[in-house]
């Protein structure tokens, strides 16, 4: 999920820094102080059928690939990241496809805890009419927090038009603290 130029507007956010309010979501997708909607196995289900829509906001495309990510292998082996890569922009699919190069890269080091998250808190969307980026910090088994910085747009053309998809995903260091501070 590499990244590309950003616009002008949302490099300041990434280069200065921005404290956004968090919405702290369990890995189990849960709300932390919510109750759950689905049953696993119905969630699964759901999960596993998702495609790119219109009718999904950016806001939303990141929700399911974070979730998706973090059960990775419900209902079947590396499920999780087949979903993750059906809302990955054709771009960014240039880059980092086919699936099986994708399953490997997301494996790695870099973007293996979104596979094994504790706790997922998501920032406020930042956003244009067709494109977008959000913060969302990951708390680890072992209690760290890793951050990730999603860069979406809206597709113009294709078998995608009008659908939001993932550009690309950054990591980021995360300030401890109350409120993190995103910083690159």
């Amino acid at each position: 999920m590499r990244g590309r130029n950003l616009p002008k507007f949302l490099l300041s956010v990434v280069v200065v820094g921005i404290s956004w309010p968090l919405m702290s979501v369990q890995a189990d997708g849960r709300e932390r102080v919510g109750v759950p909607t689905q049953r696993a196995g119905e969630h699964a289900r759901n999960m596993a059928s998702l495609q790119p829509d219109p009718k999904y906001s950016p806001e939303q495309v990141v929700r399911i690939q974070i979730e998706a990510l973090g059960k990775k292998d419900i209902p079947h082996t590396n499920a999780g990241i087949e979903i993750a890569f059906r809302f990955a922009s054709p771009a960014n699919k240039r880059i980092t496809g086919p699936l099986e190069r994708f399953t490997r890269m997301v494996s790695g080091p870099v973007y293996e805890p979104m596979l094994s998250y504790r706790e997922a808190q998501y920032g406020e969307i930042q956003a244009t009419e067709d494109q977008a980026v959000q913060a969302v910090v990951l708390t680890t088994a072992d209690g760290k927090k890793v951050g990730y910085l999603f860069s979406l747009s809206k597709q113009k053309v294709g078998r995608y038009a009008t659908c939001w998809m993932t550009d690309s995903v950054t990591r980021f260091e995360v300030q401890s603290g109350p409120n993190p501070l995103f910083m690159i």
